[in-house]
C-alpha cells in the first residue's frame, strides 16, 4: 500500500482511548465548517479492517475540497501494529489522543461490559464487578497508556500529537475544543452546539426483556440482506446510532463504587506504573488529580505489603 494523496487521506487520526469522550470530540469537530469527520466514527481501519485496502478506507470521507478528513478509532492505542502501519501509508498526519484518568477510564470500561452482560448497572455489587473484572484484561491494558502511545512517540515528532484530557470536556468544554481545533489548524472561534451536552455514560436498559429482545432482533436482523444493510445503514451514521442507543437506555445511577474496590491489586499496580511511565518517560504532564489518584494507590499497596 502506498499513502493516499487525493481529498479523502485524512488530516488527523484520533487514536484513543476508550470511554474518554472520543464521541462528544467527534461530534463537535464534525460540526466545524472547516472539518469531514468519517462515517462511521469508528472505522477500525488500522486494526481490524486493514486487509480491505485504501480504497475501502477512503470511501468512509467525504473528500470535500479545502475540508480536513478525520477519524477516531479509540482501540487504535490497544494494537502494537496500528502505529507503524499509520507512519506508513500517513507520515504526516495529526494525531489527536484523548486521555482519562486511568483507574476512571478503567471502571467505566468495566461498568459498560457489565451494562451488556446485566442489563443495567445501578445496583450491581463489588463481587460481580470483581468476577466480570477478572474474566478480560482489556480494562487494565486500554488504562495504560504510555504502552500504547510510547511506539506512536518514536515514529511521529511530538508537536504532531495532540494530548487532550476527558476532565476538561467536563470543566472547561469550550476551551477544550477551541485547543482541539487550534491543534488541527483550523478556526478556532468556531462554536459547536452542544457543548454541555452530558457525556456517554454506562446507564441501565430500560428492561432486562427490552435488552434481551434488541439484541437478539439485532441478531436476527443480522442474518437477512436487506435487514443486515439497514443496521448497517445505521452504524454509519454515528449521531443516529447514538440517539438511538439512548433510547432504549434509562439513567437509573451507578452503584457506589470505585476503581479500587473492583480491580486487585496487582491490576491497580499495574496501572499506577504505567501512570509513572507516562509522566517520567513520555513526559506527558497529567491532571494534578491523577496524580493523587497515584499516590493513594501505591500508599494502600504500601500498607496492604
Amino acid at each position: 500500500m502506498s499513502g493516499q494523496t487525493d481529498n479523502r487521506a485524512p488530516s488527523f487520526i484520533g487514536i484513543g482511548a476508550e470511554k474518554s469522550a472520543t464521541t462528544w470530540v467527534w461530534s463537535k469537530l464534525d460540526q466545524h465548517p472547516a472539518i469531514e469527520m468519517s462515517q462511521p466514527k469508528e472505522l477500525n481501519f488500522f486494526n481490524l479492517e486493514f486487509d480491505r485496502g485504501l480504497a475501502w478506507y477512503g470511501r468512509h470521507f467525504p473528500g470535500s475540497p479545502g475540508c480536513l478528513q478525520g477519524e477516531i478509532s479509540p482501540w487504535y492505542m490497544d494494537d502494537d501494529r496500528v502505529a507503524d502501519r499509520i507512519a506508513d501509508l500517513f507520515p504526516n498526519v495529526k494525531l489527536l489522543v484523548m486521555l482519562r484518568d486511568p483507574f476512571d477510564r478503567a471502571f467505566s470500561h468495566l461498568l459498560h461490559a457489565a451494562q451488556n452482560e446485566y442489563g443495567g448497572i445501578a445496583d450491581l455489587t463489588a463481587d460481580q464487578l470483581r468476577r466480570l473484572a477478572a474474566l478480560s484484561d482489556d480494562y487494565v491494558r486500554r488504562s495504560c497508556y504510555a504502552l500504547g502511545l510510547s511506539r506512536f512517540f518514536e515514529l511521529f515528532p511530538r508537536e504532531r500529537i495532540g494530548i487532550f484530557f476527558h476532565d476538561d470536556v467536563q470543566a472547561c468544554p469550550q476551551d477544550l475544543i477551541c485547543r482541539i481545533y487550534e491543534f488541527l489548524g483550523v478556526d478556532s472561534g468556531f462554536l459547536p452546539d452542544g457543548l454541555e451536552t452530558p457525556l456517554n455514560k454506562s446507564q441501565n436498559y430500560r428492561s432486562e426483556t427490552l435488552h434481551r429482545v434488541a439484541s437478539t432482533m439485532c441478531e436476527t436482523a443480522r442474518s437477512f440482506p436487506v435487514t443486515r444493510h439497514l443496521l448497517e445503514w445505521i452504524y454509519r451514521r454515528t449521531t443516529l446510532r447514538e440517539r438511538a442507543i439512548e433510547m432504549l437506555m434509562v439513567d437509573s445511577g451507578r452503584p457506589l463504587l470505585t476503581a479500587e474496590d473492583v480491580l486487585s491489586e496487582d491490576q491497580l499496580s499495574r496501572i499506577s506504573d504505567d501512570l509513572r511511565c507516562l509522566q517520567h518517560d513520555l513526559r506527558i504532564e497529567v491532571p494534578a488529580s491523577w496524580t493523587a489518584r497515584r499516590t493513594a494507590v501505591c500508599s494502600a499497596e504500601t500498607v496492604a505489603g
